[in-house]
């Protein structure tokens, strides 16, 4: 394979990653970690540090239409970024010691679980809403819009 060909098909890759993260919400790195290992021979450290340089576009592009929307709570969103931050910086630091099978079988098990939330059935949602405390503290209480109105 020479190098036009390896570009074309890591540009497939990523266009389609990109399409299914931003449609599902999961990110691209369930589709672009397993490609580059798997099909491309990347090493896994590589390929998670690519696609999370990849996901950061990928989530701004889908958050402005997210928020133009109005199904974005920006304080939680905030909240949110601050914590993951805190929580990339510390699985970066982790994954300079542990070994690449390790974190290949830490994906595969985050993966199975992220599929098996996406498709179990939900028990239908309760129309009345209760507010929490640590939620309420921190003002991240918010409504979404739906087709009968805004909900909270």
């Amino acid at each position: 394979m020479n190098t036009l060909e390896f570009t074309m098909l890591i540009c497939l890759v990523s266009l389609f990653a990109g399409f299914l993260g931003s449609l599902t919400g999961l990110g691209g790195g369930i589709v672009i970690i397993p490609a580059l290992t798997l099909i491309f021979g990347v090493d896994i450290r590589y390929a998670m540090g690519a696609s999370l340089v990849s996901v950061i576009a990928t989530s701004s592009g889908a958050a402005a239409s997210y928020v133009k929307e109005g199904f974005t709570n920006m304080r939680l969103g905030m909240f949110l970024e601050i914590a993951t931050t805190i929580g990339a910086l510390s699985g970066a630091f982790f994954a300079a010691i542990v070994s690449n099978s390790a974190i290949a079988i830490i994906f595969g098990v985050v993966l199975v679980f992220s599929s098996y939330l996406s498709l179990r059935t939900r028990s239908p949602r309760h129309s009345a809403y209760t507010q929490n405390k640590i939620a309420a503290s921190l003002r991240l209480n918010s409504s979404y819009p739906t087709p009968n109105g805004p909900e909270s």
